[in-house]
């Protein structure tokens, strides 16, 4: 009894995170690393803000996000940052890390 009850929650786990990752659209912060400007790409037009974090989490740049468009990150010193995407909906699509030379 506990082996076929326990066989269908997997399945339908499995299920579950298939189509949770067939709804996320592909989602790229370029070119990586960067000197002066950053790039999102975003196929869904999902995206409504970009962050850019220092790895200690200081919040270092807001962008409200555009189609097509480049963000200035040349004011920032040389080193590591993580920088969220954050969706329309307000939730966290995505967060990478990337160098700025």
């Amino acid at each position: 009894m506990k082996q076929p009850l326990l066989l269908f929650f997997f399945l339908l786990a499995a299920l579950s995170l298939r189509a949770q990752n067939a709804s996320r659209p592909e989602l790229s912060v370029f070119p990586n690393p960067t000197t002066e400007n950053i790039a999102v790409q975003d196929n869904a037009d999902a995206i409504g803000q970009i962050l850019v974090f220092n790895l200690l989490g200081k919040k270092m740049k807001v962008f409200e996000a555009s189609k097509g468009e480049h963000y200035y990150v040349g004011d920032l010193t040389k080193g590591v940052y993580l920088v969220q995407l954050v969706g329309r909906n307000k939730q966290i699509m995505k967060t990478q890390k990337i160098e700025k030379r």
